[in-house]
């Protein structure tokens, strides 16, 4: 297993967390999710003691901090990207102003920052930290933009970094920070197959209306086990195109994407083989879709998975009923 992709892994601890029923695992990432998206944009205090619910949840499970951070490397440009929108975005004419940014567009200016740009690209392969020296470039592209080098600028303009912009950008990484931590840690605390019962389990009420969920919850499973190994397959077709002089970096693009179609076409083939023979494996074993089938373990709530789901539950309630009204927040 790669150790670079945490989505989709399980990781066997004996921990408190991964003796929760996953029922209640998966109620309480609904509740919090539902909890974060209900918290004003402006109230730091309660995000924070929102963060201490999954912040709780790594420390019981006994698994890295590491290893839930990683998780978020995949959309670690998402949420930068998402910062600094918040942050220039214009604002009311109430809003403080805290500082502004002069930009000035001249040649010279455009054609350094290219340049660094394609560097940047060119070498970044070999940097061990690869997020760190981009926001190193980016600093340094925001600053040739604020001073011309050489000549006069041929368009100026200003950015306003205002003080809502900068609450707002920072709460709204900090919310998906929260989202995401919470959902990873049920994701490595929780196996495959106990999450597809507790799944099915909780679309039990859609079987009244002829609506098949055990099928469902499979394609869930099937999926949430096989995204690691398809990623694992294209990293060894990666190394295998490498080995044979193949650099998916260089080149004009019409050969780059002949080399992008090379890799998927191989893709393709393994996910159709490995879908083949889970057919032929689920069909030996018996497998009927729809039809009702007895488990091995039986799942059984406990006091602990009880009361995990009343206090989160509490909690999603008194927030509610903050936000209608009933109480200032």
């Amino acid at each position: 297993m790669n150790d670079k992709i945490v989505f989709g892994q399980y990781i066997y601890r004996n921990s408190a967390i991964h003796k929760l029923d996953p029922r209640v695992k998966l109620c309480v990432l609904f509740m919090m999710m539902i909890g974060v998206f209900l918290i004003p944009a402006d109230n730091f205090i309660l995000l924070g003691i929102a963060f201490l619910i999954p912040l709780t949840a790594v420390i019981l499970s006994k698994i890295s901090l590491f290893k839930y951070l990683k998780s978020l490397k995949q959309i670690a440009f998402i949420m930068v990207f998402s910062f600094a929108f918040q942050l220039f975005m214009p604002v009311g004419k109430n809003t403080t102003i805290l500082t502004t940014l002069p930009i000035c567009f001249s040649y010279v200016n455009i054609i350094v920052c290219i340049f660094i740009l394609v560097i940047y690209f060119l070498i970044r392969r070999y940097l061990p930290f690869k997020f760190l020296f981009f926001l190193v470039c980016l600093i340094g592209i925001i600053y040739l933009l604020r001073y011309p080098i050489l000549g006069k600028a041929f368009y100026t303009t200003k950015l306003d970094i205002s003080e809502a912009g900068l609450i707002h950008g920072s709460f709204l990484v900090l919310r998906v920070f929260v989202i995401i931590l919470a959902s990873t840690s049920l994701t490595l605390t929780t196996k495959p197959t106990d999450l597809t019962n507790a799944i099915e389990w909780l679309l039990m009420p859609l079987e009244k209306i002829k609506i098949k969920t055990s099928i469902f919850a499979m394609m869930i499973s099937i999926a949430l086990r096989f995204i690691p190994t398809l990623f694992n397959e294209t990293n060894k077709i990666l190394k295998a195109q490498a080995s044979r002089g193949v650099d998916f970096n260089e080149g004009k693009f019409k050969d780059q994407v002949k080399q992008i179609v090379s890799l998927l076409v191989p893709m393709f083939v393994i996910s159709i083989k490995r879908a083949e023979d889970l057919a032929d494996a689920m069909e030996a074993r018996g497998y009927i879709p729809g039809a009702k089938r007895t488990k091995l373990v039986q799942m059984k709530f406990c006091i602990g998975d009880f009361i995990v789901f009343f206090v989160i539950l509490a909690l999603l309630v008194g927030l509610i009923l903050g936000r209608c009204g009933l109480y200032a927040l």
